[in-house]
């Protein structure tokens, strides 16, 4: 059995799943359409099924209700994020479907990523303070770096700052899911901290994969156009190391005042993929693989806190290892 199929049949999925859906409730029709449309789009459902696994690992025998309602509101948190970033990208197509915001309209489209959030707190408000404010943290991180993810046109960017808006944008619901499992399961200060810098290495590694995919994928695997991310200028660590190259074409797509043209565009991706640029992927990926390798040591460490108190449940660690290789694979 796949990751993927470890991950989608992990005891507690489809509890949760059910409690998503159950928060798509309104009179107003668009605020159940649009919720449904979204969630029946697909995806590997990754944070709530950290949450769990996380909690699993760290001992945890059952599945209290705070535990899947916490996992529920990190995927409803997720899913506001995703309509409200296609509307600020104009992205036309989310997982090879149109966009919720081209089928819906924006301002429903947008009101239903206001309406998923204060659904999401609804389940967070009434847990423990701790989980509460890293709820809060979260959201606040990627608030900012989705404000700092400014066209490289307009700002420049290096790359330390573009790992910063990744562990921001990306990485921050990661963190809130591992550390809110463990906290669940009463796994103690040292096996959070070690698990919440767990996730944020993963996370940000994950946006690493997505830069690298962004050129180099096959667009139906992909699931939306390639060249997403140049079309924009985004400070995508990917265009981040092309600029900082001194490539002559570099400048002139990223830079530009502009949008590049359809043809700067193929013309870009095709020297990224296997012309003279395409040391670029492969320092992009020699990166993912240093946050790799911190998410790995940041494992270690809480699953030697959970042995030593004889805490640990092994196969939940293998699977999070394997969460962990699968992210490996994806980056070849």
């Amino acid at each position: 059995m796949g990751i993927g199929d470890q991950i989608r049949l992990f005891p507690g999925m489809k509890e949760v799943e059910e409690l998503i859906r159950s928060k798509f409730s309104s009179d107003a029709r668009l605020l159940r359409e649009i919720p449904e449309y979204l969630l029946d789009l697909g995806g590997k459902r990754v944070r709530p099924a950290l949450t769990l696994i996380t909690a699993k690992m760290c001992g945890l025998p059952n599945l209290p209700q705070e535990l899947l309602d916490v996992s529920a509101g990190i995927e409803l948190i997720h899913m506001a994020t995703l309509l409200h970033d296609d509307i600020i990208d104009r992205s036309p197509v989310r997982r090879g479907k149109t966009a919720p915001h081209l089928k819906f309209g924006e301002p429903a489209t947008l009101l239903t990523g206001d309406f998923l959030l204060v659904r999401a707190f609804s389940l967070c408000a009434h847990l423990d303070n701790f989980i509460v404010s890293e709820t809060e943290e979260a959201c606040v991180y990627l608030t900012e770096g989705e404000i700092l993810e400014l066209p490289l046109s307009k700002q420049p960017c290096s790359v330390s700052e573009s790992l910063t808006i990744a562990e921001k944008k990306t990485a921050a619901l990661f963190g809130l899911a591992a550390v809110s499992g463990a906290h669940v399961a009463e796994a103690g200060d040292e096996t959070e901290f070690a698990l919440k810098r767990f996730g944020i290495e993963l996370g940000i590694a994950f946006q690493i994969l997505d830069d690298v995919l962004d050129v180099v994928a096959d667009e139906n695997l992909l699931g939306k156009r390639c060249g997403g991310d140049l079309v924009e200028q985004k400070p995508s660590l990917v265009n981040v190391l092309w600029l900082k190259s001194g490539s002559q074409e570099a400048t002139e797509v990223l830079l530009s005042e502009t949008p590049p043209t359809e043809a700067q565009v193929s013309s870009a991706l095709q020297q990224l993929r296997s012309g003279a640029d395409s040391r670029i992927i492969e320092e992009a990926r020699a990166i993912a693989d240093e946050k790799i390798a911190q998410a790995n040591a940041a494992l270690e460490q809480a699953v030697n806190s959970l042995r030593a108190s004889s805490r640990l449940d092994e196969p939940s660690h293998q699977l999070l290892a394997g969460l962990i290789d699968y992210t490996v694979k994806r980056l070849r």
